[in-house]
């Protein structure tokens, strides 16, 4: 059997990939086929964003867009100019999905439900007669004259598929990487993206859960490679998790897998210059100078607080009229530039 264009994997890529080809070839015929290898499409979708499926991201500025790529942005921004977030908004709206724009900039549909997601991809697929075929694994693919011939396993039995046209759709599986390699394609090794940090730190020691809402981190491999990355920032039992180094360990996989995932953190608590934190000290010290140091804490956690006392050896009792300039000195370079030392990945496979 023949087919116009054959789509490998049936998640949201697939799925979108078979549609466009199709939309595309309207009136001149020719089918468009998706193989999926499990018994059921889009199983990624129902659980992205928690269950929500957060469609794309509130910002439609492609220049801005890609400055959150860690890699690839100079190859997106030819890709983005043809179709970008604002279009993904405008493709869903014509099928009658409207989406939502959250603080933090992630779209969802307005039902808060991935299955609407789901349900209009497959509703779509099927008025523009896609061929979905499920329980089918590509076993081989070699070129045919202008085209492809797929050896698939479907039921048990081995068949041959030739196509005109072929769309690799797999994902991040090994899968993928195989069929890719055996028409040519050269493989970058994929490595873990989007992992917490393993810090093994005394100051850290019984803060599980306290949360940063805004800090500002600088992750160090080398003299010369350094990243950095502002927001949230968790205390975990293993070490250090949250937006903010989740960012970092999306900018530097690469490079933190070739340091086996060892580096330097150095983390601003407060999110704000130096100077500004020796100041809002200063400031501490002369409307606050007879309560006690630990009682006010200068816009951290107070456990965080009392536990940067006890590494700047300041008695918390002590007033604050008592604390003296090396002192102030010490809790600056501690608020401002806590050095911590990333001994691995988070102990949990989650990337």
């Amino acid at each position: 059997m023949r087919s116009a264009i054959a789509i490998i994997g049936g998640g949201a890529a697939g799925y979108f990939a078979a549609i466009a080809a199709r939309e595309a070839r309207a009136g001149r015929g020719g089918a468009v086929k998706l193989f999926e290898a499990t018994a059921k499409s889009l199983a990624k979708v129902s659980i992205s964003g928690g269950g929500r499926c957060n469609v794309t991201h509130h910002c439609f500025d492609i220049p801005r867009f890609l400055e959150s790529y860690p890699r690839g942005s100079r190859e997106l921004r030819s890709v983005f100019s043809r179709f970008q977030a604002r279009d993904t908004v405008d493709w869903f709206a014509k099928r009658g999905v409207e989406l939502k724009a959250e603080a933090d900039g992630r779209m969802f549909p307005v039902t808060d439900s991935s299955q609407t997601i789901i349900d209009c991809l497959t509703d779509a697929a099927r008025q523009a007669e896609v061929r979905v075929e499920h329980r089918v694994r590509v076993k081989r693919i070699q070129r045919d004259g202008e085209g492809f011939r797929l050896e698939v396993r479907s039921e048990g039995l081995i068949k041959s598929v030739s196509a005109d046209r072929l769309i690799l759709a797999t994902g991040g599986g090994d899968s993928g990487f195989r069929l890719a390699a055996e028409l040519g394609h050269r493989i970058v090794a994929p490595v873990p993206s989007l992992f917490t940090f393993k810090v093994e730190d005394a100051r850290l020691s019984g803060l599980e859960g306290i949360s940063v809402p805004s800090a500002r981190i600088e992750l160090v491999l080398a003299e010369d490679e350094r990243f950095r990355a502002d927001g949230p920032l968790l205390v975990t039992h293993w070490g250090l998790s949250g937006p903010a180094i989740l960012r970092l360990s999306a900018w530097a996989a690469r490079e933190l897998h070739r340091t086996d995932y060892r580096g330097t953190l150095v983390i601003n608590w407060l999110g704000i210059p130096l100077p500004e934190i020796e100041r809002h000290l200063l400031e501490c010290k002369a409307e606050e100078s007879k309560k006690s140091v630990v009682s006010v804490a200068p816009g951290v956690p107070r456990r965080l607080w009392q536990r940067l006392l006890e590494a700047a050896a300041i008695d918390p009792q002590k007033r604050w009229q008592e604390v003296a300039r090396k002192e102030l000195s010490t809790l600056c370079e501690l608020l401002g530039r806590s050095r911590m030392e990333v001994s691995g990945k988070g102990v949990f496979k989650e990337e």
